[in-house]
């Protein structure tokens, strides 16, 4: 949001733009099976990473679910997957960490005051009985979402990204699909596309819970 505008499609369409309508619609979708939702960002606004999961840390949430549409420079590139916190990662998911952390640069330092903050004990306890419950919300999601479309389901892995790293909850990263792909940014410019997967993205949830 705001200053960054994440990836960009061929056809003009902004990551930053796609995932505050698909979230929107997710909030909306939880909301009426009786979840309570917080939005990190509810306009075009810039959020550091850091805050967004003390936004989630201090609303005391169940869960972290963040939305990002995935780029690639091979065009071909499509598909839909899930995310959990892990150091143990492959090339791929390397890759598409280091550019969702690049946007550490545009906020304040805080790596280093996360760093210096956290317990290292304490916080391993936390993660490692977090990342049980991600893995399995993560399951849920992509089951949901490749059984409701024709849809590269691309898996579920562990990868380094800095926005998951703070969360005190089990914390999914989603990769809605590639934005870098002409076939599937023309599909998320349909408004019937989004309100579907955003629907299969929230029973997803709500079959988890």
């Amino acid at each position: 949001g705001g200053k960054d505008p994440g990836a960009l499609g061929i056809y003009g369409l902004k990551e930053k733009t796609l995932v505050l309508d698909i979230s929107k619609r997710l909030k909306r979708q939880l909301e009426s099976a009786g979840i309570d939702v917080v939005m990190t960002r509810t306009s075009d606004v810039f959020i550091p990473l850091k805050e967004r999961s003390a936004i989630a840390n201090r609303s005391k949430a169940d869960l972290f679910v963040s939305v990002h549409a995935n780029a690639s420079r091979l065009r071909s590139a499509s598909g839909f997957e899930v995310y959990y916190l892990s150091e143990a990662f492959d090339d791929s998911s390397r890759l598409l960490a280091s550019a969702e952390n690049a946007v550490l640069n545009l906020g304040e330092n805080g790596l280093k005051e996360a760093g210096a903050n956290l317990n290292a004990i304490l916080w391993d306890m936390i993660y490692t009985e977090n990342r049980a419950e991600a893995v399995r919300l993560a399951r849920s999601v992509t089951k949901n979402v490749t059984r409701a479309f024709d849809i590269n389901g691309r898996g579920i892995k562990g990868a380094p990204f800095y926005v998951l790293k703070g969360a005190t909850m089990p914390a999914i990263l989603i990769e809605i699909g590639f934005i870098s792909n002409p076939q599937q940014e023309r599909m998320f410019h349909m408004e019937s596309y989004r309100e579907q997967l955003s629907e299969s993205i929230a029973t997803g949830i709500v079959d988890f819970k």
